[in-house]
């Protein structure tokens, strides 16, 4: 998951507050979670729109395919001017822990 958070218009205008501490409450209930800042990670890759594909990296690390299949896909779904900065962002979440 992406540790930005995105405030809902609850939270804006003053009607509720955000929660805190989500993370913690999921990894103190033995949830194996894995927390990266995809924003700056998508930004290093080129980005912020590359954000999904950061945390698509992430999670390809915890799958049992691959790493290939998902170069594939991308290589499938992403326009060529954009496959180099999609590879980048890729790779910086495999890296991310």
């Amino acid at each position: 998951t992406s540790t930005q958070t995105l405030d809902p218009m609850p939270v804006i205008t003053g009607a509720a507050s955000y929660p805190t501490g989500i993370i913690e409450n999921l990894k103190g209930m033995g949830i194996d979670v894995t927390a990266v800042d995809a924003l700056s990670l998508a930004e290093q890759a080129g980005s912020a729109k590359a954000s999904n594909v950061v945390l698509m990296g992430v999670v390809s690390k915890k799958m049992d395919f691959d790493e290939a299949i998902w170069q594939e896909a991308l290589n499938q779904c992403v326009p060529e001017k954009f496959i180099e900065m999609n590879r980048k962002a890729f790779a910086l979440g495999r890296a991310a822990e």
